[in-house]
């Protein structure tokens, strides 16, 4: 099978070379193709990779010489050659399936912007969604075509850490107490700003907040007004190690804003979350309110101040929370998990008189 793909982050790297495992386990050979891999990519690839710049000529002519028995689409619709590869692939009759969230999420009363989507979803042989959630975005009509592969990082692949929290501080110069956490690229969803802002509001030299990504235009030193903030900037080694001390030394993960796959990270480190309610990823489903975290009113800065100082002044509190959270985490989205969205619709699409996707979803 061939998965055709714009930019692959490292996250995904270590994903890929699990499906990659998995699948020559059941004489499946994963390849991809992508017009880009991250430069700070840290994984070596167990799979089949090539950069491919995009065209639709040269996906085509990748796609004659590997004759695959499905191709599997994780491309935004902005990245315009999906859509005559798509036309070509339906008329060349290679079983084809759409990955993604459904719809665009980051768009408010989208309207005529969502129709776009449904062509897609129309011409397609089977959609995977991030979560069984987003099956609501899918028209009745498609919905039988649908099957999902839980959204998540490869949590196995994470290292064991045994220093201790004061042990990890020292090593990285972090003189808090108690630390809120931020790892991610500072795109606006992010909503870094509002965090800040928090922090420029909170005299208790004790809780202090930790940044950790490419800023993206933000300039954050002129936005902090305190020494209650740091930023690392990006963090990238070969085993992952230095982003998951960074984890295990803090004590709360907050993004305000598209939580994304950091708070599966978060999760797993045991780390309770807090954030706001709006346009949120689907990886929002994984918090269960007042269980692992919290989630505000959108914009309410004064409230996400409240509900963090909550959980690091109540020790008790933030244990229980942070408990639940690595349990339903590894219970909801193991790499496993999501293989098997995967696993069930290639042998959907290629088992002779499959029924495509039982109507689970009717």
């Amino acid at each position: 099978m061939l998965l055709v793909s714009n930019k692959v982050f490292h996250y995904r790297v270590s994903n890929y070379n699990y499906f990659a495992r998995r699948f020559r386990e059941l004489d499946w050979e994963f390849c991809v193709r992508s017009n880009e891999l991250e430069r700070s990519n840290p994984y070596p690839l167990e799979f089949d990779f090539r950069e491919v710049p995009f065209s639709f000529g040269a996906y085509k002519r990748e796609i004659e010489a590997l004759n695959p028995d499905v191709v599997i689409l994780f491309l935004h619709l902005k990245d315009t050659m999906i859509w005559p590869l798509l036309h070509w692939l339906k008329l060349r009759g290679i079983p084809t399936v759409y990955w993604n969230k459904g719809v665009n999420l980051e768009v408010r009363n989208p309207g005529l912007r969502n129709l776009p989507f449904y062509y897609v979803h129309s011409l397609c042989d089977a959609i995977v969604l991030y979560s069984q959630h987003e099956v609501k975005d899918i028209r009745p009509g498609n919905r039988h075509k649908v099957f999902v592969a839980n959204n998540t990082i490869n949590l196995s692949a994470f290292p064991t850490i045994t220093a201790s929290k004061d042990e990890l501080k020292r090593e990285f110069g972090i003189p808090f107490e108690k630390v809120v956490l931020f790892v991610g690229r500072m795109r606006p969803v992010k909503k870094v700003d509002h965090l800040i802002a928090v922090f420029n509001d909170i005299d208790d030299p004790d809780c202090g907040c930790v940044i950790v990504g490419d800023p993206m235009g933000f300039d954050l030193p002129a936005m902090i007004r305190k020494k209650n903030v740091m930023h690392l900037g990006e963090v990238h080694d070969p085993e992952g190690i230095r982003i998951s001390k960074i984890f295990k030394l803090s004590d709360l993960f907050v993004i305000p804003g598209d939580v994304g796959l950091g708070m599966n990270q978060a999760f797993y480190w045991g780390l309770p979350v807090v954030t706001e309610a709006g346009l949120q990823p689907p990886e929002i489903h994984y918090l269960k309110e007042g269980r692992s975290g919290f989630v505000v009113l959108e914009n309410d800065i004064a409230a996400l101040k409240e509900k963090m100082l909550l959980l690091l002044r109540d020790d008790a509190l933030r244990a229980r929370f942070s408990a639940a959270a690595r349990e339903d985490i590894l219970q909801e989205a193991s790499i496993e998990k999501m293989f098997s969205g995967f696993r069930e619709c290639v042998a959907a699409l290629t088992t002779p008189g499959s029924p495509l996707c039982a109507a689970r979803f009717r």
